[in-house]
């Protein structure tokens, strides 16, 4: 009977463990909709590893989008202080989009606090400071310029549980997404200065690294950059993290050469790359020129400074920071990321050549760092053309493909498996004031060897279509459609002298252009304009957003647009009296509600507003009869760390957060079968007593 008895129960027990229901799958919201995680969450910046920006809810969607209103706002503190020692400068607020995490929203102040609060009440759960210090971090690591308080991005981990925002002093900071303790570190990635020296590095590590790494299986891949016109030998690394507490770099894979120079870097991987190539675009509409159809002599001695008698690069050389979301097919283990512009610049005098492999886009295998496609949007890179801002993995004609917008104000749709273009657009409304100018042919080597834009027809300043770049957002992609924003914000820019060791010497003036921006959207088959919604007086930065056939549009204007996807009609628009400049994201709270969330404040470019205004983290949810909720509790900065919440507070949300993450994957018929397990079990033991076997020594 005992031998029956405990082969029920194991029998029960292995049923309530191999067959749960997923609540994933059919949870119901407040509205009475289905609601999966995939529609609850946004769990990266652009939602999620593709960077696609699309989350595929419909509960807020154009038939309701003009009930939407202000549920809830958390207002981030002043800052009027440098809140990193020795940091240069302070940027208040955060430039960082919200995610929405099992019904916590998570956002990163510019002075490097990381915050959790509750999506449905807009109350403070818990935030955390890593306590940087600037001062300290160049005394031991003189190769590193100074850091940037300035947060772009903060990514969600589901198979780790952590949250890591944008990096800082050389370093991967992953804090446990329940109560924000840091428990994953990746140090010293800019290396010690004797190392950096092997490496061949003559300039400075940027210490700020803009978006998180992304992982295949135990591989972290992380981009390690020089300091825009502060020299630095760029590369791209790769960390065996199968023991989190203690990561190992296995990989590291360069984009720029040594000090010492290689007269055949641009030679290396010609048979694997493309350039893009202005002036046969224009005339025939040519797509991409075949690194092997370029002349040698153009391609040798890149990067190296002709005034070097021992064919040294030049200090200030450097591929910069990557901005924008890098992204790995996780099918194909393949890296797609976006680099940043070739420095110093405007003044390029020093580094002659198509400056491989900067303002490109390029494709690595996530498992050796092997290069196995290259695309340079723009050959020796006199202006800040960098290919920034999200790549998105998405499909041509079935084919797999990564829609990348580039600062040069072109889009570009490239096959994923050989880096081939399939498309190209330019946005019609983006303004070139001098066509060509600022897109040296890689086939011309004089093009090749100029100063600045215009200094081959002796010009001393030249006309930039823009302030920063053309196409500096976030793209969004629903699977249907590609939806991009350009804005014209052109400044004059007077030539300086090339610097002596370092530094970018920009000196701008304001023109008389009009600013303006312009929302595209774009057959992602063939790259056909759909239609062009138009801002005027208010350039576009941050990022688009579609769900629930919505694009929504943050502009400079202050206005938060809903743009019907199909038609790019305007559904419904909602003011913030400052200029938005990141993206809006969408999730769920805790009881179901859909939200729509944005940051206001935070940073702002030159002429869109006021500056250094903190703003606040606003929650926008359908229409009931709830009031506004405007929370009492701020995230402390990163100079009064002695603010926590209490343990007690921190505990009770962290149970309330297990136990919603429990109900997502425990099936209500598994809770039924451990309970009659456990009466089964209760009745066999009763009766094992009972017959008296439990007695120590009793007889058969």
């Amino acid at each position: 009977m005992r031998q029956i008895q405990l082969f029920v129960l194991f029998i029960l027990l292995v049923a309530s463990i191999a067959f749960p229901l997923n609540f994933n799958d059919t949870p119901i919201s407040a509205s009475g909709q289905e609601l999966t995680r995939a529609m609850s969450n946004w769990d990266m910046i652009n939602y999620g590893q593709y960077g696609r920006s699309h989350s595929p809810q419909s509960i807020i969607n154009q038939d309701n989008a003009d009930n939407l209103e202000m549920k809830w706002i958390y207002p981030y503190p002043p800052t009027t202080y440098p809140t990193i020692p020795g940091s240069i400068r302070t940027y208040a607020g955060s430039g960082s989009p919200v995610l929405i995490v099992d019904g916590v929203a998570y956002s990163a102040t510019n002075q490097r606090a990381l915050v959790a609060v509750d999506a449905a009440s807009g109350s403070l759960i818990w935030n955390n400071v890593v306590a940087y210090d600037n001062d300290a971090l160049q005394q031991t690591y003189p190769h590193v310029k100074g850091m940037l308080p300035h947060t772009h991005a903060v990514n969600y981990y589901d198979d780790k549980g952590i949250i890591i925002p944008s990096l800082q002093s050389c370093q991967v900071d992953g804090h446990d997404s329940l109560i924000g303790d840091v428990v994953f570190s990746v140090m010293e990635m800019c290396g010690t200065e004797e190392e950096a020296q092997a490496w061949g590095n003559q300039g400075y590590y940027a210490s700020i690294g803009t978006h998180p790494p992304q992982f295949y299986d135990d591989i972290m891949v992380v981009p390690v950059m020089g300091s825009s016109g502060n020299g630095g030998r760029s590369f791209i690394a790769g960390y065996d993290v199968s023991d989190m507490d203690n990561p190992k770099r296995i990989w590291q894979t360069f984009l720029m050469p040594p000090a010492q120079g290689d007269p055949d870097w641009a030679l290396h991987h010609c048979d694997i790359g493309y350039f893009f190539s202005f002036p046969e675009w224009l005339d025939t509409g040519r797509l991409g020129v075949p690194c092997n159809e370029v002349p040698e002599e153009n391609l040798k001695n890149d990067w190296i400074n002709p005034q070097s008698s021992r064919g040294m690069v030049h200090t200030a050389s450097s591929v910069a920071t990557v901005w924008g979301h890098y992204l790995i097919d996780q099918e194909t283990g393949l890296v797609y990321l976006g680099t940043g512009e070739s420095g110093p610049y405007p003044n390029a005098l020093r580094r002659p050549g198509v400056n491989l492999y900067g303002s490109a886009i390029v494709a690595l295998d996530a498992k050796t760092g092997e290069f196995v496609w290259w695309y340079q949007t723009v050959p020796h890179d006199m202006w800040d053309y960098d290919c920034a801002w999200n790549a998105i993995l998405g499909e041509v004609e079935g084919k797999k493909a990564i829609f990348k917008g580039c600062k040069n104000g072109f889009m570009y749709a490239l096959d994923a498996a050989t880096g081939e273009p399939f498309w190209i657009y330019h946005p019609p409304d983006a303004w070139l004031p001098q066509p060509g100018m600022s897109y040296p042919d890689p086939k011309n080597i004089d093009d090749l060897q100029r100063a600045w834009p215009t200094s081959h027809v002796g010009e001393t300043s030249f006309t930039s279509s823009n302030f920063a770049g053309i196409l500096e957002a976030d793209m969004a992609y629903d699977g249907e459609r590609l939806y991009l924003g350009s804005y014209n914000m052109p400044v004059t820019v007077v030539s300086p002298e090339y610097p002596e060791d370092f530094g970018n010497q920009l000196v701008m003036l304001p023109t008389s252009h009009p600013t303006n921006s312009s929302i595209y959207a774009l057959d992602t088959d063939t790259g056909e304009e759909l239609w062009r919604f138009f801002i005027d007086g208010a350039g576009f930065r941050g990022g688009l957003t579609v769900s629930g056939g919505i694009v929504y549009v943050p502009s400079g204007d202050g206005w938060l647009y809903l743009l019907n996807s199909e038609t790019g009609e305007v559904l419904s628009k909602r003011s913030f009296g400052i200029g938005l400049w990141t993206q809006a994201t969408i999730g769920a709270d805790s009881q179901g509600d859909m939200k729509v969330f944005v940051n206001t404040g935070g940073m702002s470019i030159a002429s869109w507003g006021q500056t250094g205004i903190p703003g606040a983290m606003i929650a926008l949810g359908l229409g009931d009869e709830s009031s506004v909720v405007i929370s009492e509790e701020v995230v402390v900065a990163p100079a009064d760390p002695a603010a926590p919440v209490s343990p007690a507070e921190v505990q009770e949300v962290v149970t309330e957060i297990e136990t919603i993450r429990t109900e997502t994957v425990i099936s209500p018929l598994s809770y039924l079968m451990i309970i009659i397990s456990f009466i089964i079990l209760a009745i066999s033991a009763t009766m094992f007593i009972t017959s008296g076997n439990w007695k120590f020594g009793a007889s058969g």
